[in-house]
């Protein structure tokens, strides 16, 4: 995987494909690998940039972060390797970090895609759950125990019974991430700022996507964005939770590529 500097840190990223350039941001605790449907999918209708956002896969960095440094880290890379302005697409964490990165960088952006994701800040109660989960990263389980706490919700019951292969391959992602990116996200998500009132002033096109079983963020949430974004779209993709992406990547590409289709020609 090629590597660029940051803004201080030096990511690693994959880049497939040519045409118009359309990067996806991974979310908590995963990295890039959760979007390989998507590269090898859509690699055909555009350039496709993956990276591992700091700290995350094979972006070593024990530096702290918010969501606006991981934007920050995003808007650099993709000026270094000549990927502006881009279709900016990010997955719950990677959707906050896409939030940011609209909020600060709109003259870079020709689209906007939010998956499985959501405007809103912590409450006080998920505040509390990030503490939590900061020390269970800190504990002997480490990544392991995190990931066993976080999985029954990241997919769909039907995937979690029937489909081992998916479900080792995601646990295997979440269980390699390093323990102290563990507890920089869950900081930097707990203390990220509610984007719930900045959704009006996003003029890009925007695509909403939901699974439609997501109990982390459940289609409600997407409801907000896309009442908040005037002219996006929605896509709720069926049999699937929060893992859409992995879950129903041909759900997820055709909406991906229709959108790609409407922004770029």
């Amino acid at each position: 995987m090629p590597t660029h500097p940051a803004s201080g840190a030096t990511l690693s990223y994959t880049d497939r494909g040519s045409g118009p350039p359309l990067v996806l941001l991974h979310g908590f605790p995963l990295d890039g690998r959760v979007w390989d449907d998507q590269a090898a999918g859509l690699a055909d209708r555009c350039r496709v940039i993956v990276p591992d956002l700091r700290g995350f896969g094979q972006s070593k960095s024990d530096a702290p972060f918010t969501i606006e440094s991981l934007a920050d880290d995003v808007h650099a890379l993709l000026a270094g390797i000549g990927a502006l302005p881009c279709v900016l697409g990010g997955l719950s964490m990677g959707g906050y970090v896409a939030l940011a990165y609209a909020k600060k960088y709109p003259a870079d952006l020709r689209g906007l895609a939010l998956i499985d994701t959501r405007a809103e800040g912590d409450s006080p109660e998920g505040k509390a759950g990030r503490a939590k989960m900061i020390e269970t990263a800190r504990g002997p389980g480490g990544a392991k125990a995190v990931a066993d706490q976080m999985m029954p919700k990241m997919v769909a019951a039907d995937a979690r019974d029937h489909r081992p292969d998916l479900v080792r391959r995601l646990r295997g992602v979440m269980e390699a991430c390093p323990p102290l990116t563990i507890e920089h996200a869950l900081a930097a998500m707990r203390d990220r700022p509610d984007f719930t009132a900045d959704l009006s002033s996003i003029r890009t096109p925007a695509l909403i996507v939901v699974g439609d079983t997501d109990a982390i963020t459940p289609p409600a949430m997407a409801e907000t964005l896309h009442k908040g974004i005037a002219g996006s779209t929605l896509a709720v993709v069926k049999g699937a939770g929060h893992m859409a992406i992995m879950e129903q990547p041909a759900q997820v590409n055709q909406a991906l590529r229709r959108f790609m289709d409407g922004v770029t020609g």
